[in-house]
């Protein structure tokens, strides 16, 4: 499962943590310019600029906050 994660960038430590419905790792590199040189998308976690994390809001059920003392990244992850 694809999860959006943000970090606290004061405490180093997970602020949220969004489930991603929906969304393949297609879906995912047509949302956000993935440059795989280094490491696949998959292997991630993976740096969202936060520009881009709004568009990741239509995947997310319940309450979505973004802010901007945070770092956003996303990481597939087992439930």
């Amino acid at each position: 499962m694809w999860y959006l994660e943000s970090y606290d960038r004061r405490t180093d430590s997970i602020a949220n943590s969004y489930r991603l419905v929906a969304i393949t790792g297609d879906g995912i590199r047509e949302l956000i310019d993935v440059d795989e040189g280094g490491l696949p998308l998959e292997m991630g976690p993976y740096p969202v600029a936060l520009a881009d994390v709004p568009k990741f809001a239509k995947y997310i059920e319940g309450d979505f906050r973004i802010s901007s003392d945070n770092e956003y990244f996303i990481g597939l992850f087992t439930d």
